[in-house]
């Protein structure tokens, strides 16, 4: 065997023992997999904004924990994915979402970002605790191809939900 061919067997597994990897995962597929938005990613599914989180990027997302969503009041999330209460579902999806990568060690930098919808999201940053509008970041940087995911601890409403009754319950 020459230098070439053994080269070659070290590089190129022979016995069918194929190397495989996983493509990289989006912003939906990460948070899926973390557990702990599963609320967020079936809200996101159901504005129609899946593909948008799955697209390109880059974002960062700000999403709210399961547990956020259940301070929300009583019947407020199940209104909120019906069909007729579409467009709040979408404000309020696109309010956690800023178009720019971003990474819990730079929020220092900014006392706002610049939300999906075009509002601002106010940002602070004391001893090491972001503040993002009301939520807390309690799971700060987990990465997928396309954003920056931080998780927080409350649900941050949009100007336009502020303007608006709370959505209907059908019944």
């Amino acid at each position: 065997m020459n230098f070439t061919q053994s080269l070659l067997c070290t590089l190129v597994p022979i016995s069918g023992d194929t190397m495989t990897q996983e493509p990289p995962k989006n912003l939906l597929e990460v948070a899926a997999e973390q557990g702990s938005f599963a609320l967020f990613c079936d809200a996101a599914r159901q504005s129609g904004l899946q593909e948008t989180l799955e697209g390109k990027g880059p974002f960062t997302a700000f999403i709210p924990i399961d547990a956020a969503f259940e301070k929300l009041p009583k019947g407020y999330f199940d209104a909120l994915v019906l069909p007729e209460n579409k467009k709040q579902l979408i404000d309020l999806i696109s309010y956690h979402i800023v178009p720019k990568r971003k990474t819990v060690a730079e929020f220092e930098r900014w006392d706002s970002l610049k939300t999906l919808d075009g509002n601002t999201l106010s940002v602070q940053s004391v001893n090491k605790q972001v503040i993002v509008g009301v939520g807390k970041v309690v799971l700060p940087d987990l990465y997928a191809v396309n954003a920056a995911i931080h998780g927080i601890d409350r649900v941050n409403m949009p100007p336009s939900a502020q303007r608006l009754a709370p959505p209907s319950v059908a019944g």
